[in-house]
């Protein structure tokens, strides 16, 4: 096989709306972020697969600016390696009132500007061989050796041979077919449910990470059993604000500071080593920072690809960590179990798929004046929202849209396929967060007013 290349930060693959044509276009991520008020929206092969690559987005942009403030200088309180972009101090922070005060101004500023600076750009071109699809690290996958080293004996590939794995029709969530079972509604026919574009294949890699299902059975190798995880994304009920063109809805979205989300450095997978990532996922702690969590791997995948460019995919499956009282996940409703008196993630399913937002209004935004302010909690993204409005970084008049998209599981545990027709997108809009509601049937959406 001819050398394949195809680098994220170079290449088209995260499809766009432009705001000029109202047309569909491909854009690489330095594009993305150089040009992203210039866009609609993200405009991907379904909703659920923007909400992925959004929160990948974020986790770049949180990444940048929790070590760069909005003229692109490192902020006093760490030590920048000028080569890894990179704290090398150890994080020493003396006054946290300080330290937020700096972080909003960056939000601040960048709001205010339209506009993210350079130091993006700087950022993705440092780590351009971490966003490479066929680089010596490939992009969101683990090499054979790296593979055969953390899976059992008896899993272990050579080239396109060995078991567990995953056919393109599994990854590709408008498919989402296995071996075992046809997929109905399919938008594709079985002679090109497995034919698949580079960049289509990078979108559903990163959307596979995060809604992944059960099917696959091969696991990393470790002392005790552990269930495969169907991806942090899909086991969430996920709120996010839905801004007027892609700029906004990246700023209202890019969480800097918060009471549930304190200073952190931030740690993407891609600045990890393999060894290091897999190792800090066996301890199946939560992520104590949002690049980290936004950007959390369900599956360590290899692709080898054959001759006539026909990838072959392996898959084994990591150990996941808790989700109650995981309140660093800012984009989900929470739901309190008065058995053990915790949170968990409200997860959408088939009971719950016909009930608008509006009528979960209290689960969205805190409503002070019930009794079992105990029993609530608030999702951060709306608290980070507030927060915004009490520092006056948005107006009052500014409208706000809370938008949720999520698949919907088939309710099988040992599958968790997404059913093929049930894909769930509502939306809320308020102008500020008071309580005298008004209610819009026709468009099932709530504003709220002064």
């Amino acid at each position: 096989m001819a050398e394949k290349q195809f680098n994220l930060t170079t290449d088209p693959w995260i499809k766009v709306i432009s705001k000029e044509s109202n047309q569909e276009q491909t854009v690489s991520l330095i594009t993305l972020f150089e040009n992203a008020d210039k866009y609609r929206a993200l405009g991907g092969e379904i909703r659920a697969q923007d909400l992925a690559i959004l929160r990948f987005l974020l986790a770049i942009l949180t990444t940048v600016y929790s070590r760069f403030d909005a003229d692109d200088e490192p902020y006093e309180w760490l030590t920048i390696d000028q080569q890894t972009l990179r704290d090398v101090g150890g994080l020493n922070v003396d006054d946290k009132g300080k330290v937020k005060k700096a972080l909003l101004h960056t939000w601040e500023q960048l709001y205010d500007s339209g506009k993210f600076t350079e130091i993006v750009t700087t950022y993705l071109k440092r780590y351009a061989d971490r966003f490479d699809l066929f680089g010596e690290q490939p992009f969101y996958q683990v090499t054979e050796n790296e593979y055969n080293q953390v899976v059992p004996k008896k899993k272990q590939i050579s080239g396109e041979k060995g078991p567990g794995t995953v056919a393109v029709k599994q990854i590709n969530r408008q498919v989402s077919e296995s071996g075992n079972t046809p997929a109905l509604f399919s938008p594709k026919s079985d002679d090109f449910k497995n034919d698949i574009q580079l960049d289509e294949l990078v979108r559903w890699l990163v959307t596979y990470q995060n809604y992944t299902g059960v099917t696959d059975k091969t696991k990393i190798d470790m002392p005790d059993k552990f269930s495969t995880s169907s991806g942090w994304l899909y086991k969430l009920n996920p709120v996010f604000a839905d801004g007027n063109d892609l700029f906004q809805t990246l700023m209202l979205n890019l969480i800097l500071i918060g009471d549930d989300q304190p200073y952190a450095l931030q740690r993407p997978v891609w600045e990890e080593s393999i060894p290091a990532y897999v190792d800090q996922r066996k301890k199946q702690q939560m992520p104590n920072n949002l690049a980290e969590l936004y950007t959390t791997w369900s599956r360590l995948l290899h692709i080898n690809w054959s001759d006539d460019g026909i990838p072959t995919i392996f898959s084994a499956g990591l150990p996941m960590f808790e989700s109650e009282d995981a309140f660093i996940e800012p984009m989900t409703l929470w739901r309190y179990d008065k058995k053990t008196s915790r949170f968990r993630p409200a997860v959408k399913t088939l009971r719950s798929l016909g009930m608008a937002m509006w009528r979960n209004f209290g689960e969205y935004v805190k409503i002070e004046s019930t009794s079992d302010q105990d029993q609530q909690h608030e999702p951060g993204l709306v608290h980070w929202l507030r927060t915004l409005r009490d520092k006056d970084l948005i107006s009052e008049d500014t409208l706000l849209t809370l938008a949720s998209v999520t698949l919907i599981s088939d309710g099988n545990a040992t599958s968790q396929h997404r059913l093929p027709k049930f894909m769930m997108t509502c939306e809320l809009t308020l102008t500020c967060f008071s309580m005298r509601i008004l209610m819009r049937r026709n468009v099932g959406q709530i504003g709220l007013l002064k």
